[in-house]
């Protein structure tokens, strides 16, 4: 028993159920009122005896009803169909024949709700590609059901002729799904394109609606003023201003763009009087632009969201080699000045016992005091024992595949390298996995692949980063190749020192960190002092 039959049940009414019951009560009222002024509005070019409209938006409110507010409305398609049949038309194919086409219809978008539910996850509105094509496709077969069904329930009525099934099946087809195609996407989005609103500036709105309306009317005065009718594919002009809204803000603005190029169109042809067949002919044409709009809506929408997780992921990894090197330098230093201070408080120690002797041999005194402060001034060479730290670090070690690391890694950077006017290659060849610590191998790759486009930045002309992945033998190597300055003969000298940097605010720990993460993984780095032109560092790890 479903949640809305129960607090409908008498003697079980609660503080809850009235709730339930309220909301129920506002939902059919407004989806009832949607679908019958909808239903009158679009009651144009009705095919004699069938009640069947070149364009029917009414069935997109039924889908959505049951997409938001769930299956246990499913009663209402029929209840609402059956009365704006009475209302609206007068049931044109007599009471009957109505009444099974209603069952028919209303079962039949029940099936299409449970498959939408199922399959494409509209209820939660349009969100990628493939949740679009779902929904074009099943929606399609669907209708095209539905439509099949009640066409042969005229016929054998007698209230269709048998001659007359394909074109009537056709004349269904198309007003239900060129409906549904432009009203239901925009129904399901209103808050996603709510929220896109509310994050641009009033000037970025004005613009974009200002284009787009400014397009879609010279689109339609083209069409109309100027082509004609016989000039049919200038419908595809419309093109132009949807495709606008979906580059510019994605799938929730394309679906209202689709809507309402929709409803410009039909109103349009309504205005002027077209004929049937001319109608028809502009909804197929109209059909396809609409889908052009979703799937570009979409496409824009997943490189938007794809975008967003790399900038994501390349901030996770700038933050963890933050990290990574602060816990490196700081675990070291403690591990290191905990001797250096335990050799300083027994020396102090000594020191305070002899001046509280009675016989103080000043000479002892003196040297004890000596080599208390050569144990303090141990500390200024903690730097060179910092890699005790990471070559005793803990790690998480697992199966690893370097091209797909790299390709990760270089995409992350896209972004970083455009705005420095730099191209990453990568030139990957199929190598075994390498057991590895994913984590610290990536940052290895980040360093590298920051310094090559830093050492870019300031050139001329054409600035690459090349990244080369092959197997050698029991090993992989990764080299990462630049067409820089290279480096000078001062630095090469102490390229792997920590501390040492050519970069005005760079810690010079990069490289230094690299190599012992590297080395700490049975492999080594390098730089390859025999190349002719910019930089190229190596480093390999054994294979798996």
């Amino acid at each position: 028993m479903t949640r809305l039959h129960r607090a409908l049940m008498p003697g079980t009414v609660t503080a809850d159920g009235l709730i339930r019951i309220r909301d129920a009560s506002i939902a059919v009222c407004l989806y009832s009122g949607l679908y019958i002024g909808l239903d009158w509005l679009t009651f144009v070019h009705v095919l004699p005896t069938t009640g069947f409209t070149l364009w029917n938006p009414p069935p997109a409110c039924s889908l959505a009803l049951l997409l938001i507010k769930g299956l246990d409305y499913a009663p209402a398609l029929f209840v609402v169909g059956f009365i704006s049949d009475g209302l609206v038309a007068g049931f044109p194919a007599g009471l009957i024949p109505s009444l099974v086409a209603d069952v028919i219809t209303a079962g039949g978008y029940t099936a299409v709700a449970v498959a939408l539910r199922r399959f494409s996850r509209i209820g939660q509105g349009l969100v990628d590609v493939t949740n679009v094509a779902w929904f074009l496709s099943l929606t399609a077969f669907g209708v095209l059901a539905i439509a099949g069904l009640t066409t042969a329930v005229f016929v054998l009525m007698h209230m269709l002729s048998l001659s007359s099934f394909a074109s009537a099946i056709g004349y269904f087809w198309i007003g239900d799904i060129t409906g549904i195609v432009g009203l239901l996407p925009a129904l399901m989005n209103v808050r996603s394109a709510r929220n896109r609103w509310t994050e641009l500036m009033p000037s970025q709105r004005f613009i974009d609606i200002s284009i787009f309306t400014t397009g879609l009317t010279l689109s339609l005065f083209i069409i109309f003023g100027i082509a004609g009718y016989q000039e049919l594919h200038f419908v595809y002009l419309l093109l132009l201003p949807v495709i606008w809204i979906a580059v510019r803000h994605g799938l929730p603005w394309s679906t209202m763009a689709v809507f309402v190029t929709q409803l410009g169109l039909i109103a349009t042809i309504i205005a002027l009087g077209y004929a049937a067949h001319e109608f028809l002919a502009f909804q197929f044409l109209l059909l396809t632009v609409s889908i052009t709009g979703l799937l570009v809506g979409a496409i824009v929408t997943e490189r938007q969201r794809a975008e967003t997780s790399l900038r994501r992921q390349q901030a996770d990894l700038d933050r963890m080699g933050r990290f990574t090197t602060a816990g490196a330098l700081g675990m070291a230093v403690a591990h290191q000045i905990s001797q250096p201070l335990a050799t300083i408080a027994t020396y102090t120690h000594a020191c305070r016992q002899l001046l509280q002797s009675d016989r103080t041999d000043r000479n002892v005194l003196a040297e004890t005091m000596a080599k208390a402060e050569a144990a303090v001034l141990r500390t200024s060479v903690i730097v060179d024992r910092l890699r005790d730290f990471l070559s005793n670090g803990g790690r998480h070690p697992s199966s690893v595949d370097l091209s797909a690391v790299v390709r990760g890694i270089v995409a992350t950077m896209t972004d970083e390298a455009w705005r420095h006017g730099v191209d990453i290659h990568v030139d990957a060849t199929p190598t075994p996995p390498v057991m590895a610590d994913r984590v610290q191998i990536e940052q290895v790759l980040v360093n590298l692949m920051r310094n090559a486009i830093e050492a870019l930045a300031g050139q001329a002309g054409g600035k690459n980063v090349r990244v080369v992945i092959r197997e050698l033998g029991q090993k992989v190597e990764v080299a990462i190749e630049d067409n820089g300055p290279g480096v000078s003969p001062e630095l090469a000298k102490r390229l792997f020192q920590p501390f040492e940097t050519s970069k005005r605010n760079g810690m010079g720990l990069g490289l230094w960190l690299s190599r012992e993460l590297v080395k700490g993984h049975g492999g080594c780095l390098w730089w390859d002092a025999d190349t002719a032109v910019g930089t190229r560092f190596v480093f390999r790890l054994p294979r798996q």
